[in-house]
């Protein structure tokens, strides 16, 4: 939560606030020596009162140096926070959550909503505390010097507080449209970028370049209006403090001919004043910043709230010995549903689970690790309903291999060990059994090569390989194989498909594959077609049948 952020820093926060509220007393005192220079009496009196100038300048000087020293530190720290604790909360729900919003979004969050947070909330505190430091100094002072012109000042203050409700909504309302702009057009950018290659190779910079600044005009123009609706407020209290500054000095002028104050006190009154009204003017515009920021501030709270789907549900510390679906209907779309799905995964057993494009292949490892909890019927694993469960503990303890294959733009060595504390040598046994270690150990730098990024470097066997050592390195035995061997050739896919195979190990394949060998070492091959299962058995039973899973074979097989 922000509150708890601010909580965590409020000791450091209150410190750095000495300087600030030092600096807040001691700048408006300089209207009160002006008045004494100029109301000296004698030379004498005058050099004594410069040194004295000197000297509080310096001091001035000190304390401000200090003051934003320590601000910069604050505001560091409380930066560091707010990411980790986004970082956190986003690598603690689960990926169902995640994935509901899309990567822009929470890119954004790292970027401009931090960057409001931050200065429209904290920096702009230090800033208001500072200004309503030189508020009561200034009011002290004129409450001296003369009561009548502070009474003027007072109203004018009042009235430029009020400038903020006028148009507080739209402010805020105004923000909020910038930030989402931006959240679409980083969007575009990332999937932009992300195809360079293809635009290229069919010749689309054009059209894309095009599309980027009808999104990039968008987002300028929401930043537009965003900022034409704080200066239209910024502007109407400019016109009132410059309204006031004519009237103080009208007063002022009245109050010498008068014979009630001094030339040196109208300088002093002046100076004073703009210590009453400029401060009020950035109160009321801070004020304004700290509205603009609610609605920013008010979905940084729910993300931070946000309860994971796992919370508070039996984690499954113990290997998969079996997993059941009993009369299992799941809807996937408004078109699309998982039907009457009666299935029996044995611990040691090898399945692989087939079927046209859009035939629910897929669907079923989603229902049975981070995805779709919405289900009807019953999903047993070792005895325990799966919607009790912890499903991050379900992929903990049987990882999921999926078709695309996630590079980290770094070594080999961290990115089979993912940061964890494995040992180089198990990390090249790993390499071996996934067998890749060769093509790695002849590279300059061996494990420690970097992959650049989307695994340039590599091919895309290389990378799935690398994948796949991830998994050999941490000795599961149970894994999810979604169509791991798509987009290869057929030489790779079928060593790496025959490598998990050769593991003791319980293995629920999705394949688009139909290689003989291969296929006759599955104990089960389920057919699946519209959500359903039409067919199952051996590779040998199925063949003999003749029917769904033959004919598949008859057109696939390799």
């Amino acid at each position: 939560m922000i509150k708890s952020i601010y909580k965590k820093n409020a000791c450091k926060f209150l410190i750095s606030l000495i300087p600030v509220v030092i600096v807040g007393v001691m700048a408006p005192l300089r209207s009160y020596i002006m008045q004494l220079l100029i109301d000296s009496k004698s030379y004498k009196d005058l050099a004594e009162k410069c040194l004295i100038a000197a000297a509080f300048s310096i001091a001035v000087f000190i304390f401000e140096w200090i003051g934003k020293k320590r601000q910069a530190a604050v505001v560091r720290d409380m930066e560091k926070d707010l990411r980790d604790q986004v970082m956190c909360k986003l690598f603690y729900i689960s990926a169902n959550q995640f994935e509901k919003k899309g990567l822009a979004y929470y890119l954004s969050k790292f970027t401009t909503d931090i960057g409001i947070i931050l200065n429209d909330g904290v920096n702009n505190m230090y800033g208001m505390i500072m200004q309503f430091a030189f508020v009561v100094v200034a009011v002290v002072y004129l409450l001296c010097v003369e009561p009548f012109i502070l009474l003027i000042v007072a109203v004018v203050s009042i009235v430029q507080f009020g400038v903020p409700n006028i148009l507080k909504k739209k402010i805020a309302s105004s923000r909020k449209e910038y930030t989402e702009a931006v959240e679409v057009y980083l969007d575009g950018v990332k999937n932009d970028l992300g195809g360079h290659k293809v635009i290229r190779t069919y010749d689309a910079v054009k059209q894309i370049l095009g599309k980027q600044a009808k999104l990039s005009d968008f987002v300028s123009r929401k930043n537009e209006y965003s900022s034409k609706t704080l200066y239209w407020a910024q502007a109407l209290a400019s016109f009132v403090n410059n309204a006031a500054f004519l009237i103080v000095l009208g007063s002022c002028l009245f109050f010498v001919a008068a014979g009630r104050i001094t030339l040196g006190e109208v300088v002093g009154i002046t100076n004073m004043m703009n210590f009453v009204l400029t401060p009020s003017k950035a109160i009321a515009n801070g004020m304004i910043q700290l509205k603009a920021m609610d609605k920013v501030k008010a979905e940084w709270e729910s993300l931070l709230e946000l309860e994971s789907e796992n919370d508070n549900k039996e984690s499954l510390e113990e290997n998969i010995r079996e997993i059941r679906l009993e009369h299992v209907h799941q809807k996937i779309n408004d078109s699309f549903s998982l039907d009457k799905l009666m299935l029996h995964f044995e611990k040691g057993k090898k399945y692989a689970i087939v079927g046209k494009s859009g035939s629910g292949k897929s669907s079923i490892i989603k229902l049975l690790t981070e995805y779709g909890a919405d289900y009807d019927g019953r999903v047993l694993i070792n005895g325990k309903e799966l919607s009790e469960l912890n499903r991050e503990s379900i992929m903990r303890v049987s990882p999921v291999c999926y078709q695309q294959t996630y590079i980290f733009n770094d070594t080999v060595f961290h990115n089979v060990a993912l940061y964890q504390e494995y040992s180089k040598e198990e990390v090249i046994n790993a390499l071996k059994k996934a067998g890749i270690y060769d093509t790695i150990q002849k590279l300059p730098n061996g494990v420690d090569e970097k992959i650049r990024e989307n695994g340039s470097n590599f091919s895309g066997g290389e990378l799935q390989r690398i994948a796949l050592a991830r998994l050999f390195l941490r000795n599961k035995t149970m894994t999810f194989l979604d169509e791991i061997t798509s987009g290869l050739d057929n030489e790779t896919a079928y060593e790496i498909e025959k490598r998990l195979l050769d593991e003791d190990m319980t293995i629920i394949n999705i394949t688009h594959r139909y290689n003989k060998a291969l296929m006759q070492r599955y104990n089960e091959i389920i057919v699946m077609d519209s959500g359903k299962i039409v067919e199952r058995g051996s590779f040998d039973e199925l063949i003999e049948k003749g029917e769904v899973f033959y004919n598949l074979f008859k057109i696939l097989s390799e």
